[in-house]
């Protein structure tokens, strides 16, 4: 052993045995190993500053490799997570058989920004073959449609701004009627984020019936059978011209993270 190295291990046990008396004469007798416990600060102090400086240059690499090693341990963990809800989105569009484009979301406009309308910003666009009035959709159901696109990122309006009306259907029966987050006057008011359920004929709603979109011309700007939302509640009849209902949405937009793209293979239709 170096002569450096083993001064540093014998003046390290010195420090030890120091200390250790030190703990047992204050156990003993409080105060009685105050003039020891000064000693031992003496002793120590420059041993500290000399082991510090002695271990600096690989404190620093040993502090580098291990923020380096946790820099990848998280793009891991990120890459793991987002397989995973890959998994569950394709594992919950069993409402039909199309082809999903994953796309993250990467920002968000209010009903009152000026690009006009309830709005997401996706990180995908024309060149990955996104077009207007495609319908998104989350592992939880319906999130909205594209209304604008660029070349590498493209705007949803989603399901709940005050312009959307989406037709669906309800209920055991699959009874006919549209959702929209206006409701019409008279009607109790609604609660952040609930829609109102207007019935087209004369099929009863009921709480807990759900709701799924009733599917578009060419699939544009909505896809079938996409789950939509829940009746939650059954507004009370006065006098208007349908049923009316509280729905529940599925998607909750303020927590929008992976989403899809649906793209309609017209061979597998």
């Amino acid at each position: 052993m170096p002569r450096p190295r083993r001064a540093l291990h014998v003046t390290a046990a010195v420090l030890l045995a120091l200390t250790a008396g030190a703990t047992v004469a204050d156990l003993a007798r409080p105060g009685l190993a105050d003039p020891l416990r000064g000693a031992v600060a003496q002793v120590t102090t420059p041993v500290q500053s000399v082991l510090s400086g002695w271990d600096d240059a690989r404190v620093a690499r040993l502090t580098q490799e291990r923020n380096a090693l946790a820099a990848e341990v998280t793009r891991l963990e990120e890459q793991l997570r987002r397989q995973r809800q890959l998994e569950d989105l394709d594992r919950a569009t069993s409402w039909g058989d199309h082809r999903l484009l994953p796309a993250r979301v990467v920002a968000y406009a209010p009903g009152t920004s000026p690009v006009g309308g309830r709005t997401v910003t996706l990180d995908v666009g024309s060149e990955d073959g996104v077009a207007e009035d495609q319908t998104v959709v989350s592992v939880d159901g319906l999130v909205g449609r594209v209304v604008r696109v660029a070349a590498r990122s493209s705007d949803v309006l989603l399901l709940g701004d005050p312009g959307v009306v989406v037709g669906v259907r309800f209920g055991p029966e699959g009874g006919l009627g549209s959702v929209g987050a206006v409701p019409t006057p008279g009607l109790p008011p609604r609660e952040h984020g609930e829609l109102t359920l207007t019935v087209a004929g004369d099929t009863p709603v009921a709480v807990g019936d759900d709701v799924t979109t009733l599917g578009s011309p060419d699939d544009r700007p909505y896809v079938a059978r996409v789950p939509l939302g829940t009746v939650t509640s059954v507004d009370p009849d006065r006098g208007q011209l349908g049923r009316t209902a509280v729905v529940r949405p599925h998607v909750d937009p303020d927590v929008l993270d992976l989403v899809a793209v649906v793209f309609v293979d017209r061979g597998r239709r």
